[in-house]
């Protein structure tokens, strides 16, 4: 076979196809055997209940398996949530790309993100066409809308990247969307080619950051695909009307050159207007590969799939391809491929209970209620009293939707039954622009509730609020899609945005609008025309820590902590000076007063974040402090492409989140509520009464009997310890170090086989308050209410692995509370234990409990 033919059979891997129909069907499975086709895409003709999709995902990669496919068919989705979800009522309901703007939180897009990708899994789906990182900053724009997470394009990064980072730890692949950036368009580019009339230097101003942030991150946050977006750009692209998808001047130039992105780089689907009425779609797919996209996206028609590959082995012949470059791009395939499939996963049929699960269910009602925004409500009539006898009517607009989106038949009958649910009393009419006049209507009602979609657009609707303002005794408006309606009716008084029509999302729109919730977001975007609609922040910044804001975060911790966990000045800043890599913020009110704290360390062997402290004065609990304090601490871990954990190993003020008290058990609900796995074990902090301590006799003999010998070590011997540390406890060898460095060579202890000059099996580290370096933070809980003057401790006991069952752990650790007592330790402290009942038998028990999380 020759390099050609080989060529033939492999490019199937750079084409992604779509079919009609819940089966597979003789089309698609064709190209699958003959075509070697390597990707397809789902949309919601393809889905109709969980068990089909994944019947229909079983049979796609059972196919490909049989046909001799090297690796796994990616199968593929636009699972975006809100208002573009393929997945319908396949899935759970989680808030759409706007309506997190809205939040305005990571934690809670990683939430979505986390629950979509497990859903998607279940199903055999393993790659998601998401997030959008459109900048959506035009507000006569169709086509992105509510799809773009607003209009800040550092928000707009945040989010994604936090999306992206979710998918990709439970391994579903992504793609960012739509480069350069579809959100300055008037034009549906499902239905024409939208003009973008800006130079780089223009998209670098707005659209390029989302995108810029995103590439630049490390690890699982760096996105594994960009799709490029349809859209001309006559100032960058030399040839006339030629859109960016197939333009060598996007993928190659701009996104593979100028921005350095590395990864896969899909085309949208060239059957939307703007390639097909051009170039063809079949032609525009190859066009696309020439222009350096690594994959073409063809979602619909056979016959246009049959054509490219047609083409595509005329154009092998003629030699009129770049077989290099498209060898780069199988070999990125396959890079994908590998890092996310595997057969045995591939044809496992997963449990598909994970979907509309208890826990997703409880994800997606805590966060619609955040999602509704009361943009104005100038007369107060928020939240409503209707009596029994009031009359409820609800006039919904009826609107054609673009081809992205997803909708019911009659979008606005889940909000209805939201309304009647809390009012009986309530009449329901859909108008459009041939509805009879509604006057009687409108002016017999108590209450009149207007549902606009995209009512900016759609004169008839403006005319028909205008009507209801002029005759209307109480008078409510909600859009449902994009907020920007309020463009037309500007003088309206009470208006809602909910920013995706899903039930859900109405049913949190009656909540708030009966008073049972209140609003908690802000608008991601500016309304034009409307000064009190604009984009509006957190009050809320958070900014680094220096020394000289000790004081203030200190009294913080005397307010919160000061009649549980009292702790000096003195200790709580030499904790915050010793973290490694410390980095440090807090929050302040409009009074300069700290009012939330956190801390963090990055322990840089292992790259592992470490969110060691966040605390808020009580009176600001509730109001987004800790949210935006957390978000910022992932944010920074996330693009350095650091796990998190909550606590810290050494120093600590905590290993965990504390358990013991009301304090720890609601941080413990506010960090699981923003997507962080508490475990449910607990680990321990010990104390130990070492007044008059003997070694059990037991023990003694027992050592004797294996022939151990303990001692602490000498300076000379220190390299010993640490390769010790570094063949079995690399995780403690940067705190032999530190102890090492600060000269505490006597609080080094160590067993050793035979004698003074055999070899190291065990080591333990003591601390005593008098006796160990001021530095040291190993016990900074000596008030007298807690440990006392006279204590010490005992940490990072580890024997090694061949040498366990000789009894050694527990000589060792007799061995420390002897010295301990003899250096006049009344108290003594082991930290992070799991094993109590080890350390039981030398007279230890558990003082405080934690229970370890981390972010996954």
């Amino acid at each position: 076979m020759t390099k050609t033919t080989d060529m033939n059979h492999d490019i199937g891997q750079l084409l992604m196809c779509g079919f009609h129909g819940a089966e597979a069907t003789e089309g698609i499975l064709d190209l699958i055997r003959t075509r070697n086709l390597g990707s397809v895409i789902f949309f919601s003709r393809n889905i109709e209940s969980p068990e089909q999709v994944q019947r229909l995902t079983h049979t796609l990669q059972t196919a490909a398996k049989e046909a001799g496919h090297k690796r796994p068919l990616l199968i593929a989705v636009d699972q975006e949530n809100g208002v573009v979800r393929r997945l319908g009522s396949s899935g759970t309901y989680l808030p759409g790309s706007m309506a997190l703007g809205a939040i305005g939180s990571t934690s809670a897009a990683y939430q979505v993100a986390n629950a979509t990708s497990k859903e998607l899994l279940a199903l055999g789906i393993n790659w998601n066409l998401a997030p959008d990182m459109d900048v959506n900053n035009n507000s006569l724009n169709p086509v992105i809308g509510v799809r773009s997470f607003g209009e800040d394009p550092a928000l707009v990064g945040k989010l994604g990247i936090a999306q992206v980072e979710a998918y990709h730890r439970n391994g579903v692949a992504t793609s960012i969307k739509h480069f350069p950036g579809h959100g300055d368009t008037a034009t549906d580019s499902h239905l024409g080619v939208p003009v973008i009339d800006k130079d780089v230097n223009d998209l670098e101003k707005t659209e390029l950051i989302p995108f810029r942030q995103a590439i630049a991150t490390k690890g699982d946050a760096h996105p594994s695909s960009v799709m490029i977006a349809h859209i001309s750009l006559p100032k960058i692209i030399k040839e006339k009307n030629r859109p960016a998808s197939i333009a060598s001047e996007i993928a190659t130039d701009l996104l593979r050159n100028r921005l350095g992105y590395e990864g896969i780089i899909i085309t949208d689907c060239v059957e939307m207007d703007a390639v097909k009425d051009t170039v063809g779609s079949a032609r525009g797919a190859i066009m696309a590969l020439q222009a350096g996209n690594d994959m073409s996206m063809i979602s619909h028609t056979l016959e246009f799939q049959q054509d490219c590959f047609k083409f595509i082995d005329q154009d092998l012949a003629a030699g009129t391809l770049d077989e290099d470059a498209l060898r780069k791009s199988l070999s990125r395939v396959s890079e994908l491929k590998d890092r996310f499939l595997t057969w045995e996963d591939a044809l496992t049929i997963k449990d598909l209970g994970i979907i509309g699960c208890k826990e997703h269910l409880e994800l997606s009602d805590r966060l619609y209620n955040k999602v509704p925004t009361l943009v104005r409500d100038r007369q107060q009539l928020v939240p409503i009293q209707p009596k029994k006898e009031d009359q409820i009517l609800f006039l919904a607009a009826h609107v054609p939707l673009t081809l992205a989106i997803d909708s019911e038949t009659e979008p606005f009958n889940s909000m209805y039954e939201a309304l009647a649910r809390r009012h009986s009393n309530t009449k329901y009419v859909i108008f459009n622009e041939d509805t009879q006049d509604l006057s009687s209507h409108i002016s017999e009602a108590d209450y009149v509730i207007i549902g606009t979609a995209n009512g900016n657009l759609h004169p008839f609707q403006s005319q028909l609020v205008s009507l209801a303002k002029s005759l209307a005794k109480k008078l409510i408006v909600v859009a449902v899609i994009n907020p920007y309606d309020l463009m037309a009716f500007p003088e309206i008084d009470t208006y809602f945005v909910t920013y995706e029509y899903t039930p859900p999302a109405y049913e949190s729109f009656a909540r708030m609008l009966f008073g049972k919730i209140k609003n908690e977001n802000h608008l991601p975007i500016t309304i034009p025309n409307a000064s009190d609609a604009a984009i509006s922040y957190s009050p809320y910044n958070v900014e680094k820590y220096t020394i000289n804001q000790l004081e203030s975060c200190h009294q913080l911790w005397e307010t919160i902590y000061s009649s549980s966990w009292p702790l000096s000045v003195q200790d709580f800043s030499l904790i915050l000076s010793r973290m490694e890599q410390g980095q440090h913020f807090f929050v302040s009110n409009e009074n300069k007063q700290v009012i939330g704290f956190a801390a963090t360390q990055t322990i840089k062997a292992s790259n592992s974040g470490q969110l060691a402290l966040l605390m808020v004065d009580p009176s600001y609990q509730n109001k987004g402090v800790g949210t935006i304090l957390n978000d910022y601490c992932l944010e920074m871990f996330r693009n350095n492409g650091s796990s998190v954990m909550l606590g810290s190993t050494y120093p600590r003020f905590f290993c965990g989140v504390p358990n013991h008290d009301q304090i720890g058990q609601k941080a413990q609900v506010f960090f699981k509520h923003r997507g962080y796995t508490i475990q449910d074990n607990l680990v321990w902090d010990l104390m130990g009464d070492l007044t008059d301590y003997e070694i059990p006799a037991k023990i003694t003999e027992r050592m004797k009997k294996e022939n151990i010998w303990f001692g602490t070590i000498e300076e000379g011997e220190i390299e010993d310890l640490f390769k010790f540390q570094e063949k079995y406890f690399d995780y403690w060898l940067s705190t032999y170090k530190h102890h090492a460095e600060l000269g505490d060579y006597h609080d080094l202890l160590v067993a050793r086989e035979g004698g003074k000059k055999g070899r190291i099996i065990a080591s333990v580290t003591l601390h005593t308050s008098e006796g160990s370096h001021e530095k040291r933070t190993d016990l900074v809980w000596t008030h007298p209410d807690l440990f006392g003057a006279e204590s010490g401790g005992m940490a990072c006991v580890g024997v090694a692995s061949e040498e366990r069952g000789r009894g050694i752990g527990i000589g060792i650790v007799a061995y420390a509370n002897k010295i301990l007592c003899e250096r006049g330790v009344k108290k003594s402290y082991v930290d992070w234990v799991e094993l109590v009942d080890f350390y039981s038998r030398t007279g230890y028990q558990t003082w405080r409990g934690y229970k370890l999380a981390a972010f996954k």
